[in-house]
């Protein structure tokens, strides 16, 4: 593969950088080299899963609610591994996430708790991935669910009043990273933190049928050949910037 010609990214003014994600485990496919990047430079990274991931297994002799409990404990041992102090469980269904007004209302006010200067959050158009994939609806919607309470939602004053009574004034913020454009502008060179996002993923024990045969299999398939012959891993994104 020939020399990449995407932007580095820019985190020189970040403090905070907060996660939305629709599932238990989408942090940790997605974007954890870049999380374990951006802890280990001080950014205080917050994940926030936005449904419950009731319908994440096949095995009928899982109850509902015990796979809602394994995948949270499953998502903060991730998350642990990888420097993050905070999970945010909003608890909405597995499978039937919208953008609703009540969760654009929850989302806009822990984005104006939190005030991150950063979001990353999945691609709410990305519908087919590759030849084999049919993107999972809740995946679009939460990036839908945090696009609209980004913009117009979060740092408007006319949105949720009331919220300035709790203390949560609005808030703008600098950069967003989508995860899965089909044209990303950034990439983040992750190869020396692969072993670390591969044993965030297997910390989904739930999710993973073959935890001996994936991480190889996640190797090669990620993996990307360097003019030099050597194998390189990368997290892309689109960003957008903001002038706050």
């Amino acid at each position: 593969m020939a020399e990449s010609a995407l932007g580095k990214p820019d985190w020189s003014n970040v403090q905070r950088a907060l996660v939305i994600m629709a599932h238990p485990d989408d942090p940790d496919f997605t974007c954890a080299g870049t999380v374990i990047q951006m802890a280990r430079q001080g950014i205080e990274v917050t994940y926030m899963i936005l449904t419950n991931g009731d319908k994440g297994n096949h095995n009928p002799e899982i109850t509902r609610n015990q796979l809602i409990a394994m995948r949270k404990i499953e998502q903060r041992n991730a998350a642990q591994l990888c420097g993050v102090k905070q999970v945010l469980f909003m608890g909405e269904e597995d499978g039937f996430l919208r953008p609703t007004r009540s969760i654009r209302k929850r989302v806009t006010r822990e984005i104006r708790r939190i005030r991150p200067e950063l979001i990353i959050c999945p691609h709410p158009d990305r519908y087919l991935v590759g030849e084999g994939y049919i993107n999972h609806p809740d995946h679009r919607n939460a990036g839908l669910v945090a696009l609209e309470a980004i913009f117009p939602a979060a740092d408007n004053p006319m949105f949720y009043p009331d919220m300035a009574d709790e203390g949560y004034l609005p808030h703008k913020i600098s950069q967003l990273y989508v995860v899965g454009h089909e044209q990303p502008n950034v990439e983040i060179d992750i190869t020396d933190d692969i072993n670390q996002k591969i044993q965030a993923i297997l910390c989904h024990t739930s999710q993973i049928a073959n935890p001996e045969e994936a991480p190889q299999r996640w190797r090669e398939r990620w993996g990307e050949t360097q003019p030099d012959g050597s194998v390189r891993y990368f997290e892309r994104f689109r960003v957008m910037r903001f002038d706050r």
